[in-house]
């Protein structure tokens, strides 16, 4: 039996965290799916509007794909932001201190099992984070919060970490 030395993991949930581990993990999860293409899909819809607008005098396609390509191309990020920071003023985490531990069998909160490593659906090396997908939710978790690369990189292998 090998002994697992326990991995402290400690950051400040604050405003700043919360927008960007939203933007991480959508930029992620976007770049990982079909949705990408649904700009591509306005401005295709845009260029049949604009055949039919000339041809036709017909306005209706050619309105509903600008404002398709204004909310994709301009308003997505900037409404996502004020719902986010918005919940984050609701939230019972705001402006606290998190501490995560990682034991041998999961990662504990307050000294309480709350993700068994058979939980993790998966896991992922981000720019600026990892993220931890489970059977109840995500958790992001900052690189700069291990005390060290050292523990990062522990931490990474006992979770499965895709990079």
């Amino acid at each position: 039996m090998s002994t697992f030395k326990d991995i402290n993991i400690k950051y400040f949930w604050d405003e700043k965290i919360a927008i960007q581990s939203s933007l991480d993990i959508y930029e992620y999860e976007l770049k990982n799916s079909n949705k990408k293409f649904i700009g591509w899909f306005f401005i295709a819809l845009a260029q049949f509007g604009v055949v039919g607008a000339l041809k036709h005098n017909a306005y209706g396609l050619l309105i509903i794909a600008t404002l398709g390509i204004l909310y994709w191309y301009g308003l997505r990020w900037p409404l996502r932001k004020f719902f986010i920071l918005r919940s984050f003023k609701k939230s019972a985490l705001a402006n606290t201190n998190i501490t995560l531990t990682a034991k041998q069998d999961g990662i504990y909160i307050d000294n309480q099992l709350q993700i068994a490593y058979d939980s993790i659906i998966k896991s992922v090396q981000l720019t600026n984070a990892i993220v931890i997908y489970h059977t109840l939710g995500t958790i992001y978790i900052p690189n700069n919060s291990f005390e060290n690369a050292k523990e990062r990189k522990r931490f990474s292998s006992k979770i499965n970490l895709i990079s």
